[in-house]
């Protein structure tokens, strides 16, 4: 289990340090400049780096490997969050340098993320456990991150100030890459691999090519792509506009948001964790969609209805206990579906694609809510949703999201790849 172990105690660290400095740099600079323009500029840099990153960085992972770029990015990040404080001190941190430097850790932190994500099927075959239960817990430190992490980076910023959180910050940064380099093998993406990587030599834009190719000519991937495009921009809109405009209207206050997000994403967190105990035995295709319904409609409907508040938190935490079961088999399924030599690719493909639509129609649908009110659009957002859910789980495309029929029980976790071409590459078992 120290492949496991590693790849688990990596990702809670290396989250936890990018959610802390999710609070810490805006906050920082609120309190530096009083700009919440300037805060939300900054914002800007990080995130649009972190996602370009995440977009592009795909064939690096599959040339380089993802232990190594892990490593190496962590470490960056922390020179990065190490340089704010350190320059801020001596008086030599302009905007524009900060600016440059919060660009660096996003370009930093997206690509470690990635890399994270797509270890787990190689960790699992190192390991030699099944690949729903990696994708389990892992999905469950994601899950952590989100619901814990902003509380506890909120609990440091305050007790610490902003620039001792970003020394902590880039403590968690190079204990993520020491614990990677321990835990894990240097051959941990190319032990027991079959297969040669057959664009080897190609170059940089034809590998990232490649990597759209393997996702988009597979018709699972891409159904789940457009799925969970469509799904992520209702809930970006629900949890970022909906939700804030809800509390307020309903006389609630700021701390029901809080709340409310808290009952999703710790039920999200026991979902997780179930799908650690027994995803393995659950039917994935059925357990897939039934989760997506529980997880969207309930908690956007109950918005519209004038309910107590306990009615509300106790369906958001029926719907996040349903949302918990959702990334493990969700990652499975992509892990499956790419061969060896492409999952950085593909992995980094699948997040980018399904996070493209959230900020661009955000506006649009912050417009909408001014115009008709939050309720038409909570109810158009759910119908929506159940729409994006439904109609693929009768498709054929929804048929690639069981397990092959001839996987055994306990089986070992061998690799098989297809190639591309006439709808993608053939699955890859562990």
């Amino acid at each position: 289990m120290r492949p496991v172990i590693g790849l688990v105690t990596s990702e809670a660290l290396a989250y936890t340090g990018t959610r802390l400095a999710m609070i810490a740099i805006p906050w920082f600079v609120l309190e530096t400049t009083g700009s919440p323009a300037l805060m939300g500029l900054v914002t800007l840099f990080e995130l649009g780096s972190y996602t370009l990153a995440r977009l592009f960085v795909g064939p690096v992972l599959d040339r380089v490997g993802q232990r190594a770029v892990s490593i190496r990015v962590d470490l960056l990040a922390a020179v990065a969050l190490l340089a704010v404080p350190l320059l801020f001190s001596a008086g030599l941190l302009p905007f524009p340098v900060l600016l440059v430097l919060v660009t660096v850790i996003g370009l930093a932190t997206g690509p470690s993320e990635a890399a994270k994500v797509s270890l787990s099927p190689f960790v699992a075959a190192a390991a030699n456990v099944r690949l729903e239960r990696v994708t389990g817990l892992t999905g469950t430190v994601d899950r952590l991150s989100m619901t814990v992490g902003p509380i506890a980076a909120g609990a440091v910023v305050a007790a610490l100030g902003a620039l001792t959180a970003l020394y902590v910050n880039a403590a968690l940064m190079v204990l993520a890459a020491l614990v990677m380099t321990l835990l894990l093998r240097r051959d941990t993406e190319t032990a027991g691999r079959a297969e040669a990587d057959p664009e080897a030599d190609d170059g940089y834009l034809a590998r990232l090519y490649a990597g759209w190719r393997v996702v988009w000519g597979d018709l699972p991937l891409r159904m789940l792509v457009a799925m969970i495009l469509v799904t992520n921009i209702v809930d970006v809109a629900v949890m970022s506009l909906a939700l804030p405009i809800w509390a307020h209207e309903g006389g609630w206050g700021p701390q029901a948001v809080g709340l409310v997000a808290g009952a999703l994403g710790g039920a999200s967190v026991a979902g997780s964790l179930l799908a650690v105990w027994v995803g393995h035995r659950l039917p994935r295709r059925s357990t897939f969609f039934a989760a997506m319904l529980i997880a969207g409609p309930p908690r956007i409907l109950v918005l519209t209805l004038d309910l107590p508040l306990w009615v509300v938190l106790a369906v958001w935490a029926v719907s996040g206990l349903g949302g918990g079961l959702i990334n493990p088999i969700l990652s499975a399924v992509i892990f499956e579906r790419l061969p060896n030599h492409m999952v950085g690719r593909g992995t980094s493909m699948v997040g980018s694609l399904a996070r493209l639509g959230a900020p661009i129609a955000a506006p649009g649908i912050g417009v909408a809510i001014g115009l008709l009110g939050v309720a038409p659009v909570l109810v158009a957002g759910a119908f929506v949703y159940l729409a994006a859910v439904t109609l693929p789980a009768f498709g054929r495309a929804a048929k690639g999201l069981e397990r092959p029929p001839e996987e055994p029980e306990a089986a070992p976790h061998e690799a098989r790849s297809r190639g591309v071409g006439d709808g993608g590459a053939r699955a890859r078992r562990w």
